[in-house]
């Protein structure tokens, strides 16, 4: 009967020095992962893209095209007069712009704009947000453990044991009641 006790005595103490440095831990790893959002993008329509301020500007720079003056057959000078029609072709034109403003560790920002009639005629953008995941990963440098079991023989067992890191070793008291034994093991953790 004085095993017994001796048995689980050891498995207590063996218990209790596993569960306090059991908390010992390795120094902590930090692992950074930036992971995509879900992308966000719209139209607004061009009712709501009124300017807030227009400037006529003093000196206004027009396309010309040259012109030459003829007197008596002979070119007199040569003169530079407006091009009516490049303004207009300007005026009428439908221009695409696809901008990207930043694509950095915050996400991308894309804006795709249609010009006509010296107006925007279309506005819309892309924004695809980018978050930091930051895992701070401990891991024990000793884990404690306790085992029961029972076999077909009629053989009960209790024990304890503790890993350091993934080598593990372990105590076991084995009795059917009429014979005690003793085991001892070795793990390893894949």
């Amino acid at each position: 009967m004085k095993t017994i006790y001796k048995a689980i005595i050891i498995a207590v103490v063996l218990l209790a020095i596993g569960f306090f440095l059991g908390r010992w831990t390795t120094p902590p790893v930090e692992k950074i992962k930036y992971v995509k959002g879900d992308i966000v993008h719209d139209s607004i329509p061009y009712e709501t893209l009124v300017p807030y301020k227009v400037v006529v500007p003093i000196t206004k720079l027009l396309p010309t095209k040259p012109d030459t003056l003829w007197l008596s057959g002979k070119p007199i000078y040569i003169a530079l007069k407006v091009d009516t029609q490049a303004i207009i072709s300007e005026y009428v034109k439908e221009k695409y712009y696809d901008l990207t403003l930043f694509d950095n560790n915050d996400g991308k920002l894309k804006l795709g704009e249609v010009l006509q009639y010296n107006s925007i005629k279309k506005l819309t953008y892309e924004f695809t947000p980018i978050q930091k995941q930051t895992t701070i990963i401990k891991k024990r440098v000793l884990t404690p453990f306790v085992t029961a079991s029972y076999n077909t023989n009629n053989f009960t067992g209790v024990g304890a044991g503790i890993y350091y890191h993934d080598i593990g070793a372990s105590f076991k008291y084995v009795t059917d009641l009429r014979e005690k034994y003793y085991e001892y093991g070795l793990y390893y953790k894949f």
